[in-house]
């Protein structure tokens, strides 16, 4: 970029030579294109870091400043002389090289050089599109960040220019203290942080990215991860009986229709009470949409169900799926292209665990109950599998987790296993393969989940009428 800006310079000196010589402004018009080129990609390149183009920016704007007086000039009194012409250019050019020579540092040239002289347009920057990793606050600057707003949905250089905008305008009030300017939304949102060290320091811009869960503090992204819940149980009752649920209680129903055992709570109120009309009071608002002709479940469902509180963003929705990883011995709850929860399972010895698609047919509280815990395969909670010899279940014997040894089915630890029955509606995918290599967001969250699921028994989930014999 430095190297291509300085030959458009030369370019640009050579229309400027002809313009001179020829007083024709097609001449003129080339210079100024050309030295405009060459202008921007010479701080285009300090922007980026080259330190080295700082003093061809420097000198480039102070010769193109001449320039134009001196053409202005020549306009204005109709120059007669070639050799007044000729002496005017020797002139330029040797003020130009005078000017060059003055900036070239015989002394030590350093940025702090030129922020004394008030250079604040000089700051190179860097961008970064992710949030800062931690909120730790910058040496010397204050405990609180300048605020400024911008309009909600600002794209990325709207963000870059409003941010790096603002703190130039604070350093040229204040060349010494350390900087930091934070941009929100309308919401209060924030979007982006741009901060600067002081002295030599570049200035670092984080553009947060809008639409990815790493983005969400962990209360967004446990709202998101329980609304996807709640939506994913309701999307699975309208594909089994063609409409939505009358009220979402009806996925609390005893087994063997139980999507859920409850409801989770929003992460914000903590209560799972659901509303016809919104109160922000927490739980969840739910309204009832027709299902059209089309099939198109997914947005019908978003739209159906959202959280009952002040909370303005748009919250995504792809339905819950499991995916069961042989090779890497692991099973992952799975929205979109984000994992929700991953656990580590004992699997089927001599590959008796097939690969395929599958769904859950069933879901068990205490299966077999007459027999006790400690003797009972199945542990405390199980899921049947469309192929109905398999089911993802529990286990007494815990050291066999992350092994080939059952006879096809998949198990896991109990309190693995209770919190994936918590977590899945009846009726969700399973996919079994060899091994899942798609690309996916884990996103742990960094606090428990503040109980936000019911793992306690329910007798209402229990199927007393019958013994199981999966592969186990």
């Amino acid at each position: 970029m430095y190297h291509v800006g300085l030959g458009l310079e030369n370019d640009a000196k050579y229309y400027l030579d002809k313009y001179y010589a020829t007083k024709l402004d097609k001449y003129l018009s080339l210079y100024r294109r050309f030295i405009k080129k060459a202008s921007d990609l010479m701080n285009g390149s300090f922007n980026k870091g080259f330190l080295p183009a700082r003093l061809d920016v420097l000198r480039m704007e102070r010769e193109m400043k001449l320039t134009e007086r001196n053409i202005s000039e020549i306009t204005n009194k109709s120059i007669s002389s070639i050799n007044g012409k000729i002496l005017l250019l020797v002139a330029t050019i040797v003020l130009s090289l005078f000017l060059a020579i003055f900036f070239i540092p015989n002394r030590v040239l350093n940025t702090t050089h030129y922020f004394t002289n008030n250079y604040s347009y000089m700051l190179p920057y860097e961008v970064i599109e992710k949030k800062p990793p931690t909120r730790t606050f910058i040496h010397g600057t204050s405990n609180q960040p300048k605020i400024i707003q911008v309009k909600r949905g600002a794209s990325k250089e709207e963000l870059v220019n409003a941010l790096v905008g603002r703190l130039k305008t604070d350093y040229e009030m204040d060349p010494i203290t350390a900087k930091r300017i934070l941009a929100v939304d309308e919401d209060n949102r924030e979007m982006g942080m741009a901060f600067w060290a002081g002295r030599d320091n570049n200035i670092q811009v984080y553009i947060y990215p809008s639409d990815s869960s790493a983005f969400m503090d962990n209360q967004e992204r446990l709202l998101w991860e329980t609304a996807t819940v709640v939506r994913s149980a309701s999307y699975q009752f309208v594909k089994k009986n063609g409409y939505l649920p009358k009220d979402l209680g009806d996925l609390n129903q005893p087994f063997p229709n139980n999507y859920l055992t409850e409801l989770p709570k929003d992460p914000y109120k903590l209560k799972n009470t659901v509303t016809l009309a919104p109160s922000g009071d927490g739980g969840w608002l739910f309204s009832l949409k027709e299902i059209p002709l089309n099939g198109e479940l997914v947005s019908v469902v978003k739209d159906a169900i959202k959280p009952n509180i002040t909370y303005t963003r748009d919250i995504p929705f792809s339905p819950l799926y499991i995916s069961i990883d042989k090779e890497n011995h692991t099973l992952s709850i799975i929205s979109g292209d984000k994992i929700i929860r991953r656990y580590s399972v004992a699997l089927g010895k001599d590959g008796t665990t097939p690969e395929g698609d599958f769904y859950i047919s069933k879901k068990i509280m205490n299966p077999d109950k007459i027999v006790p815990e400690s003797d009972n395969v199945y542990g405390t909670r199980a899921m049947e599998l469309s192929n109905v010899d398999l089911a993802i279940h529990g286990t007494n014997t815990p050291a066999s987790i992350g092994k080939d040894v059952s006879h096809g089915c998949i198990r896991l630890n109990k309190l693995d296993m209770e919190d994936l029955y918590a977590v899945t509606p009846l009726n969700t995918p399973v996919k079994i393969a060899k091994n899942d290599t798609t690309p996916k967001d884990f996103y742990k969250p960094d606090t428990p989940e503040m109980g936000l699921y019911s793992h306690s028994a329910n007798s209402k989930e229990e199927d007393n009428f019958h013994m199981y014999h999966w592969a186990n």
